[in-house]
């Protein structure tokens, strides 16, 4: 559900960023695709346990490569997209959450623009069953010598 998410606090920002010109895919399909548009492609992630004992936190990193394709193809218009697309440092999701990128790089390859960013993202999860310790009473005594 994070990377869905995620993939729609981008495409709403690109349609901020670019108006309703530029189409948005969110899978690599190129049959009827229109120029000028975006394709986001969700690359990989990972996950981290960080700590806890009732409620886990877990950090998630997702990479996406954002690709561009500009309606002539020329490498000014890609380079202005690239501009553009450094606003995605901050994304809001549906739930109101606003998400900042842990990395951007834009790369232009045979006039197509590479935009690859990185989401990181802090999870609580609450265990389902976890076992607390008993209360337990404790005597000491020091002991002497004699």
């Amino acid at each position: 559900m994070v990377i869905k998410d995620v993939t729609d606090g981008i495409s709403i920002k690109i349609n901020e960023l670019f108006g309703d010109e530029y189409e948005i895919y969110d899978n690599n399909t190129e049959q009827g695709m229109e120029k000028p548009c975006f394709y986001i492609n969700y690359l990989d992630g990972e996950r981290k346990l960080q700590n806890g004992i009732e409620i886990k936190h877990y950090l998630d990193t997702l990479h996406f490569d954002i690709t561009g394709f500009a309606q002539n193809d020329d490498r000014a218009s890609l380079n202005d997209m690239a501009d553009k697309l450094y606003d995605l440092e901050y994304i809001t999701l549906l739930d109101g959450t606003l998400l900042r990128a842990d990395s951007m790089k834009p790369k232009i390859e045979d006039e197509v623009l590479h935009f690859f960013i990185d989401y990181k993202i802090f999870i609580a999860k609450k265990d389902k069953e976890s076992t607390k310790m008993g209360d337990y009473d404790i005597n000491e005594e020091v002991k002497r010598d004699g």
